[in-house]
């Protein structure tokens, strides 16, 4: 019972002589009372500060919640892969079917766009 700072029965008593004489008789009940009311403060504070970092970290799971239900976010376990729609063929300019194809344009340099073959079918 006596672990407090690993002091020995023999050494808490002479602690507490050493208080005793210092001290005096008349102000050790005061020096308990205030080393007890400092105690309380700090158990206070510190049960004050866990409360606080449970409230903040109830409201993160909340939301984090919320918003999984809002977007319906699957968790990555269980998450479906999802599939690319299908690679569509170039059309011509005139909007008709087939490749496009390009050529050089007659005199400028540029590329012109012709309309190709249609597909084979």
């Amino acid at each position: 019972m006596l672990l407090f700072l690993d002091v020995s029965g023999g050494e808490l008593v002479v602690i507490l002589l050493f208080v005793l004489l210092f001290f005096g008789s008349k102000g050790v009940p005061d020096v308990a009372r205030t080393m007890g009311r400092a105690l309380r403060q700090f158990r206070d504070a510190s049960a004050e500060v866990q409360r606080e970092i449970e409230k903040g970290a109830n409201q993160v799971r909340k939301g984090y919640e919320e918003q999984r239900k809002t977007f319906s976010i699957d968790p990555p376990d269980q998450a479906v892969p999802r599939q690319s729609p299908p690679a569509s063929t170039p059309m011509a300019p005139d909007g008709g079917p087939g490749p496009v194809r390009s050529s050089p344009a007659p005199g400028n340099g540029t590329t012109a766009v012709e309309p190709g073959p249609p597909p084979a079918p």
